[in-house]
């Protein structure tokens, strides 16, 4: 293996077997990375970069091929190998933040295992506040941040990471960016897969893959910004009125929401922009009916009555986790809904339109942890969508999606609110504003007044 590279990979590929057959993920992959630099993976979802990865990380064994790592093949290494180099060599951060901790453990107990310098790097990220908590109550951003410190505190010579800001709004990132910079002056590989400009702004390498093989990037299209209806038409389904909720954190008391008062009517499509921990998913949890405001009052006029949360079959929600039915297929999930309204045969066009246009259909029959983490949030966007809901709300549906697709996303939820459907997407991603019809900044629960 040549001097200036660490990892060095040859006609690499990868097969897993499924129930629907076999799925090549790479295919024949010849790459080198620099040693003590960053390469970025870059591709649409479902390319194959988180496939590589796990390879490279010791996690996964490739089907054919080789992958050097500092010297040692992997191919052939046994299986105590494997587990030397995953625990002295590469250090892997999963693409799902929580995935990257024990439950039951603190980010300081957490830190007290990773490394002398833990807890310096999770303050110089911006978690000192947040030493104390469990990762189920950080936020998404939060967890990304803790999981990428912990990561780095542990000094080994490759750090593997799998879409480290996809989460974290654009300030977020920058100080996860600047503590990756200083991991590369100590001589740390990094090998990031990414769809952020910000990420592979930094790197010395860019590795384009597409359908498993090393591919040109993809074109992207530029963003069309909504329209509301005509003042005559927008008819408002959901108001608040000075809402608010706070948390309990041992002694402290967090305020989530503060004193918000806001209106979604018919055919928009608005955006809550706000950087991660600023309440947006507070806000969208109050707003569907999942939580209780502990001051102010919320009104859904397509409820049975005000005050109630609206009916199932009137709301598509995509949570951040997406919450897939893991024993049920891509298919399956998204056509979940009609099966519970007993409107299957009547909207089995409008599925397999979805999953067409969510480019799923070539995957509808695998199960969801056999695609790719943005396959799975557009199947969850799919069956948010399959019954036209009322109400439309989703919470960072664009953040594992690269820049291809997440036009795509914005589209179908463009044509949702163009059919009268009152769609609300809460998002760190600054350069959303330009699809929205309405925007709203939240910083700290406070939610502004001014409407764009």
């Amino acid at each position: 293996m040549p001097a200036d590279t660490f990892v060095v990979c040859a006609a690499l590929s990868k097969t897993f077997l499924s129930a629907g057959g076999k799925i090549e993920a790479l295919h024949s992959i010849d790459a080198a990375f620099p040693a003590g630099g960053v390469t970025a993976l870059v591709g649409p979802s479902g390319s194959g970069k988180s496939t590589l990865l796990r390879v490279i990380a010791g996690l996964d064994r490739p089907t054919s091929g080789t992958v050097h790592v500092g010297g040692r093949d992997l191919t052939s290494a046994s299986t105590a190998q494997l587990r030397s180099h995953r625990r002295n060599v590469a250090t892997y951060v999963s693409q799902k933040p929580a995935d990257n901790f024990i439950p039951h453990l603190t980010l300081a107990e957490h830190a007290h295992d990773a490394g002398d310098s833990a807890l310096e790097i999770l303050v110089e990220v911006g978690l000192s506040h947040r030493l104390g908590s469990l990762p189920i109550e950080l936020s998404g951003g939060e967890q990304a941040r803790g999981a990428l410190a912990l990561a780095l505190a542990r000094e080994t010579e490759l750090i593997v990471v799998d879409e480290p800001t996809a989460e974290l709004d654009r300030e977020s990132a920058r100080h996860l960016l600047d503590a990756i910079r200083h991991q590369i002056r100590n001589g740390v590989t990094f090998v990031i897969a990414t769809h952020d400009p910000d990420v592979t702004a930094i790197a010395d390498t860019i590795l384009r893959l597409d359908r498993g093989q090393v591919a040109a990037g993809p074109v992207t299209s530029e963003p069309r910004r909504r329209s509301s209806l005509p003042d005559g038409q927008a008819q408002p389904l959901i108001e608040a009125f000075g809402i608010g909720k706070s948390y309990r954190r041992g002694p402290e008391k967090i305020q989530a929401v503060r004193d918000a008062t806001f209106n979604l009517s018919r055919g928009d499509l608005g955006v809550l922009l706000g950087r991660s921990g600023s309440g947006k998913s507070t806000l969208l949890s109050l707003l569907a009916g999942w939580q209780q405001p502990d001051t102010g009052e919320i009104r859904r006029h397509q409820a049975r009555t005000a005050t109630e949360p609206l009916a199932w079959s009137n709301l598509g929600y995509l949570p951040q986790r997406f919450g897939l039915i893991p024993e049920l297929t891509i298919r399956e999930n998204v056509e979940f809904p009609s099966r519970l309204s007993e409107r299957r045969t009547e909207l089995a066009a409008r599925l397999e339109e979805l999953l067409g246009q969510l480019g799923l259909g070539e995957l509808a029959d695998r199960l969801p942890h056999e695609t790719s983490i943005g396959q799975q949030q557009r199947a969850a966007l799919a069956r948010a969508l399959l019954l036209r809901p009322t109400v439309l709300i989703a919470d960072e549906p664009t953040a594992h999606q690269d820049a291809a697709w997440r036009d795509n996303v914005w589209l179908r939820m463009s044509e949702a609110a163009a059919d009268g459907t009152a769609c609300l997407v809460a998002t760190h991603e600054q350069h959303a504003a330009a699809y929205a019809s309405r925007v709203w900044r939240i910083d700290q629960g406070t939610l502004n007044d001014r409407i764009s």
